[in-house]
């Protein structure tokens, strides 16, 4: 058998090593002997001998009680799958969802924000991308001074444009502005075309430019536009409502 078991020999409860044919007078001074000598396969997890090394490395390969990383070129033996996977992700860049390995780190951390929504600021996993950006919103600073800030004196700070839109059409801003006055400031912003649909019935809706979808107010909008990443390009450089906020900044 390849396995020797532990075993005691007479009534003086000697320890027998049999491929040594030697006597030891307790489990430990065996163990040790065993641990020591190049003739015995010693599997110290397991507590268990192997007459090859062959045996033994069949041992580890299959058994569950062993979770060896075969990348590392010394290959290490974790006490649990759970902490093979750590490893696998910390020291190699394993995705774990998709079975990948990658070159870094950072190769890693890019996969996981295109292809599994991560949120690099807290490590947080989301559904779809959607639901990340309206998340990432909670790591946004509140350093938007309000716009009625230099001329009124305005104290509030927001996170978002469409936040200070909440708070002017509102009126209570001290400036005095309402949400007409900034519907006004809309409609006479050259870009409003692209962010404005009149109805049949005489009314009108503001229109995201992305997606076509309807709004009341000018910070729904902006809420949409914020949140939705397909949507988002229009707040940002030469988009239609970068251009209007920039508008909507001068004259308040």
């Amino acid at each position: 058998m390849s396995l020797w078991s532990d075993s005691s020999y007479g009534d003086d409860d000697y320890y027998w090593c049999p491929p040594c044919q030697r006597f030891f007078n307790s489990q430990y001074a065996l163990d040790c002997h065993r641990k020591s000598s190049s003739r015995h396969e010693w599997c110290a997890r397991c507590r268990r001998y192997f007459s090859t090394p062959s045996a033994k490395a069949a041992h580890i390969r299959d058994s569950a009680a062993h979770n060896v990383c075969w990348k590392c070129p010394v290959p290490l033996d974790f006490i649990s799958y759970d902490q093979l996977q750590t490893h696998r992700v910390s020291d190699h860049h394993l995705c774990r969802p998709c079975g990948i390995y990658h070159c870094s780190s950072d190769e890693l951390r890019d996969h996981n924000v295109e292809q599994h929504n991560l949120c690099v600021d807290c490590g947080q996993f989301f559904q779809n991308r959607n639901n990340l950006e309206m998340h990432k919103q909670r790591h946004t600073p509140r350093d938007l001074e309000c716009y009625g800030h230099d001329r009124y004196g305005c104290e509030q700070v927001f996170k978002t444009f469409s936040g200070m839109l909440i708070h002017l059409e509102s009126g209570s801003c001290i400036s005095g502005t309402i949400e007409g006055e900034i519907d006004d400031l809309a409609r006479a912003c050259y870009q409003s075309r692209k962010y404005r649909r009149d109805l049949e019935n005489g009314g009108w809706l503001y229109m995201c430019p992305g997606c076509e979808r309807g709004f009341s107010k000018l910070s729904s909008l902006f809420q949409h536009a914020e949140s939705i990443q397909s949507c988002s390009s229009y707040t940002t450089g030469n988009g239609c409502l970068a251009k209007l906020r920039y508008f909507i900044s001068w004259r308040i």
